[in-house]
């Protein structure tokens, strides 16, 4: 089998290089392999002491924060100091395991014998997202193996080229953080059909700069070398579960709001004034930059804006309109919105964007953007600003990367060694 630290095999070995959780011996003797939906778990036995458990593979979170399981005592083995948002919903899947039958819709486009599996599952959007973009790691990097990716069916438009298998899962993110054995059997099953398997690593944080979004979702993205030329274009992505606030106040009335059962009754004032927000940071910014277009999109409903801004926001999402939104973001110089997963896409097309940085988000800073370039232009078009910023702290940032772009793209793209 391949060496390859980016590589975990299954199949015909499963990967062994584990200790036993209750008395130390290493080289367990592998049984199986487990997959009940987020977590890829090898099962095992010890060697010395006959200990049976379950340990994560070294995929996904796991990578970084793998637990082990006792098969019979249905004790947790944490050396790692995984948090809780990942234990926790693990060992509650372990204990009440889930009978309830998950469709997988398993299409091939490209028979393999020997296959690279990237697991992509997971209950949060970002997650899945970065897990995919694993994908053209393994693409590129071992064409000799086929890539077979596993994914939530939300999902699915966004497979990208050339991959040889996709094992579509039926199922509600939200519910993803369960134990399912449905998943497990038809996964497992479908393994036999392999001489040979291996699991991608799906890091959480992969190198974002290397993505090819274009080969993930057929919409080319923004090509720096138009940003000067092109119509000035501006994509807000307006949340409503997280909002851009106006003082520390605005923040305050929606929380307690939400404690005391009124948060529907302050929520739309709040909304509105989130609109107002960036409308008039959109104004100011044309007052220097005249003729800029804009673009709102975002999971909720659409409001009257002013002209020359089109407004995608809806509350039921389709391909179509993930497809449109893509394209608005791929005419934007920059979008702009608050910290989130939702600036994923965004700026995976955008060639920039001015962020809204909520201050207990910043241990995630960056996280969430797709930063396209690796040398100074990314200081120039990756913008931070704090969570509270005004319209005109907004509009200030958005100006520059307008008005100041050329020179600074020849002081450090052209005229340079």
């Amino acid at each position: 089998m391949l060496k390859d630290r980016h590589l975990v095999p299954v199949r015909p070995e499963l990967f062994a290089e584990r200790s036993c959780p209750k008395c130390g011996a290493g080289s367990p003797t592998p049984v199986g392999v487990v997959f009940p939906g987020v977590h890829v778990l090898g099962n095992y036995q010890c060697a010395s002491c006959s200990y049976r458990f379950l340990h994560d593979l070294p995929v996904g979170f796991a990578v970084d924060h793998d637990v082990a399981i006792g098969l019979d005592d249905g004790e947790m083995h944490d050396a790692h100091g995984a948090e809780p948002w990942v234990t926790a919903p693990l060992m509650a899947g372990f204990r009440a395991p889930s009978d309830e039958e998950v469709v997988i819709e398993r299409r091939v486009l490209r028979p393999c014998k020997r296959v690279v599996v990237l697991n992509t599952l997971d209950f949060l959007y970002g997650h899945v997202l970065l897990k995919l973009w694993n994908a053209q790691h393994y693409l590129e990097a071992h064409p000799e193996l086929g890539l077979v990716v596993i994914i939530p069916k939300s999902f699915e438009w966004m497979v990208p080229r050339g991959t040889a298998e996709v094992w579509t899962v039926d199922q509600r993110l939200g519910k993803a953080h369960g134990w399912y054995r449905s998943i497990d059997r038809q996964v497992n099953a479908f393994l036999t059909d392999f001489d040979e398997v291996y699991l991608g690593k799906g890091y959480a944080h992969p190198d974002k700069s290397k993505v090819d979004i274009e080969g993930y979702t057929g919409v080319q993205a923004f090509q720096l070398e138009h940003y000067a030329t092109a119509q000035r274009h501006i994509t807000f992505v307006l949340r409503e579960d997280r909002l851009w606030y106006r003082t520390p106040l605005h923040k305050l009335l929606d929380r307690v709001a939400g404690k005391v059962g009124l948060k529907s009754v302050f929520r739309g004032f709040l909304l509105a004034d989130q609109q107002r927000l960036a409308m008039s940071a959109l104004h100011k910014v044309r007052k220097s930059c005249p003729g800029v277009e804009a673009t709102v999109v975002g999971l909720g409903d659409a409001r009257t804006l002013p002209h020359g801004v089109v407004d995608l926001r809806t509350r039921k999402m389709s391909v179509e309109t993930e497809l449109a939104w893509c394209t608005a973001y791929a005419k934007s110089q920059f979008v702009v919105g608050v910290h989130g997963s939702n600036m994923l896409l965004p700026t995976a097309f955008a060639a920039g964007c001015i962020e809204i940085l909520p201050h207990d988000r910043y241990r995630n800073l960056a996280q969430d953007v797709t930063t396209r370039w690796t040398d100074v232009m990314q200081v120039f078009l990756y913008r931070f600003v704090d969570e509270f910023a005004s319209p005109t702290a907004v509009a200030r940032h958005a100006v520059s990367m307008f008005n100041d772009y050329a020179v600074f793209y020849r002081n450090n793209r052209i005229n340079i060694y």
